[in-house]
This record gives structure tokens, sequence and C-alpha cells, in this order.
């Protein structure tokens, strides 16, 4: 999914904004895709165009939130400096997510200032990621996000219904036995959300859904207890390295191993070792 959507992190630091100059007017470059654009601290000033016409000029606040169609042509002068999270759905990508979910929508409606709490919380849990730590993140637990996120812009701006909640929705029993298998069997690798839905013949949305019903939890974080419990076995053992258990059991390095098991067993491996019978 993260192939699908393009989110990535953007900053501007004074000292760049500094030359007598006036900065130059960028061309944003057209496709059929729209933008959202969170702001992660004050942008005191910009401007922008929609073709020739001039639509904004001033700031936006921390937490503000755009969404523009970028089929239209878009043209920006960043006065200040800024720090913000912009992800990029191309229409193609609405509409698949769209129709995994329920019905098939052909884009968002566009806003210049908005302050959307669920869009804020759910961009701020992948900023490790965005911030160069991709190879610290769980691939299914960005996965997972992405499509929530997607689901809430697809809903509160794209006039998707929100789907009835109720207790059913389980995973088939074959298709249980099949996920688990095939997430056991993987644990030292870095499964997408999309393969293991494959497994079971379903839609990622679909699946994610199924799957918290059938286990009581995320796929991401299930698989995160096998990995640590998998880990857990290994220390008992004494035969492997701290390093050398972190990769067996899919994690990155050692640190990353450390922190997932101390958040899931409320301490590190070495205290945890220390208070093991």
């Amino acid at each position: 999914m993260q192939d699908d959507i393009a989110l990535v992190r953007a900053a501007q630091a004074p000292s760049a904004l500094s030359s007598p100059a006036p900065p130059p007017v960028i061309d944003i470059p057209t496709e059929d895709a729209f933008s959202v654009i969170v702001q992660l601290q004050d942008f005191r000033h910009h401007k922008l165009w929609r073709g020739q016409r001039l639509v904004h000029s001033g700031g936006h606040r921390h937490g503000d939130m755009a969404i523009t169609d970028l089929r239209e042509q878009w043209r920006c002068q960043h006065l200040s400096d800024y720090d913000n999270v912009r992800l990029q759905l191309p229409r193609a990508t609405i509409e698949q997510l769209s129709d995994e979910g329920g019905r098939r929508i052909g884009g968002l409606r566009q806003v210049q200032t908005i302050r959307d709490p669920v869009v804020w919380h759910l961009l701020h849990a992948m900023l490790p990621a965005l911030n160069g730590a991709a190879n610290d993140s769980d691939t299914v637990f960005l996965d997972t996000v992405t499509m929530a996120l997607h689901t809430h812009l697809a809903q509160r701006y794209g006039g998707q219904p929100v789907a009835r909640g109720g207790g059913g929705g389980r995973l088939a029993s074959w298709q249980q036995l099949r996920a688990r298998e095939y997430m056991l069997s993987h644990l030292s690798q870095r499964l997408t959300l999309a393969e293991i839905a494959s497994q079971c013949g379903l839609s990622r949305a679909h699946f994610a859904r199924a799957f918290k019903h059938s286990f009581g939890l995320p796929p991401h974080a299930w698989l995160q207890q096998q990995r640590v419990e998998l880990a857990c076995r290994l220390l008992r053992e004494g035969e492997k390295g701290m390093t050398a258990i972190a990769l067996e059991c899919g994690f990155s390095d050692q640190s990353h191993f450390s922190r997932v098991f101390k958040q899931i067993k409320g301490m590190g491996p070495a205290a945890w070792m220390r208070m093991s019978p």
C-alpha cells in the first residue's frame, strides 16, 4: 500500500529564505491525484494560485490540513519556513481502495484550511518512518495506518458511507489457519498487508477487519506479539546473541527489537531474562 500512496515530510529552514531576492513561484506538477498536506508547525506566510487566480495569501496554523485536486493548475510561493507532511493519493488508488471499502468514489472534496484530529493522529503514528527510520518500522503497521487514513479521508471528504459496526465478518476457519501459518512462517521477513490478505483471497480492507474480529488484534499487533514470543523462546535457549535473535524474529536491529519487546512485555529483553525462571 505504501507504493500506492506517496507520503513524505517536507521542511524548509529559515536560512533558506535569507536571500534578499523574493522566493520563486513554484509550479506544482499536474497529476491525476489529490494532495493532502498537514502542517507540523505554524506556516506564517505563503501564497497559492489556482491557474492565474490568487486563492490564498497568509499562513496556516500548526495542525491545519489542506486537500487539493492536482488535476488543476496550482502554483505556490513559500514566504516563511515550514514543516509539513504531504500525502499524495492517485485517483486510481482512491477508486481501488474505496471499492475495497464497499463503494467506489472518484475523488475528495477540496479544502484549504481545516483541522482534522483523526488525520493528525494517524500521520503522527507514521512520523518515525518519514523521519528516516523506515527500516525500524513494521511494514504491516504502516500499511494498516495508511489504509485507515485513506478510509477516513474517503468517508469524510469523499462521501463514502461509514461501514456499519457489528460482530460479524470473521475469517473462515481455513482463512484463519492460512493467515496464521503464513505469518508465523515469515516472521523474519518484512510482510505487507496485501500479501497476507492474498493468502485468504481477500482485499486488504476486508482482511484487516475480519482478522481483528477473529484474533482480537489488528494484523500488525498480532504479528509483533508472535515475533516477541519467538524471541522469548530463543532467549531461553541461550544459544544466540541479541542481534541474531532480533534479525531472526523480523526486527531491523537490536535497538528496534528492544523497543518492541519492552512495549509488549513491559521491560527490555535483558531485564526479562533476569526475571525469567
